[in-house]
């Protein structure tokens, strides 16, 4: 994973590469700089290691990391 969205909630960490859908908003990577974040606890990053950091979370074995939804 590298840039995408991430959110962490309920001690998991989310990641969204492209988009995120919500009745309330959306996001798209093409129009990253243009939200002001957070936005509902979503932030931009460029690198997973930069949201870990953010987040103070440990950066988990590769098998472990999250992975964007299925069938989206």
């Amino acid at each position: 994973m590298e840039q995408g969205f991430y959110k962490y909630q309920d001690e998991q960490m989310l990641y969204a590469p492209n988009f995120v859908y919500n009745k309330n908003y959306t996001l798209l990577i093409q129009d990253k700089d243009t939200y002001d974040y957070p936005v509902e606890g979503w932030y931009l990053f460029n690198t997973r290691e930069e949201a870990y950091t953010f987040f103070n979370v440990p950066i988990p074995a590769e098998e472990e990391q999250p992975q964007p939804p299925q069938g989206l």
